[in-house]
């Protein structure tokens, strides 16, 4: 019997006890794509913006060149 309550108090423990839930970072950041025609020259560009959807800040915009747009991500 005293046995059994033991037992029976352990489990209860453990299943009460909290999880401890590590807040991973994936899907931190957004990358956002759009183009871009410039008025004076008429060229078209694609700018790639990596935004951090925590704080809604900018972390990093770069504009290439649409042609040299799969050119440049093969290098990197």
């Amino acid at each position: 019997m005293k046995r059994l309550l033991i037992s029976l108090l352990m489990v209860s423990l453990l299943i009460s006890a909290p999880n401890k839930v590590e807040e991973k970072e994936v899907g931190r950041y957004q990358l956002g794509l759009t183009t871009y025609v410039s008025p004076k020259t008429g060229k078209v560009y694609i700018v790639e913006t990596i935004i951090d959807t925590k704080s809604g800040e900018v972390v990093k915009r770069h504009k290439f060149y649409y042609k040299n747009y799969k050119k440049d991500w093969k290098k990197k």
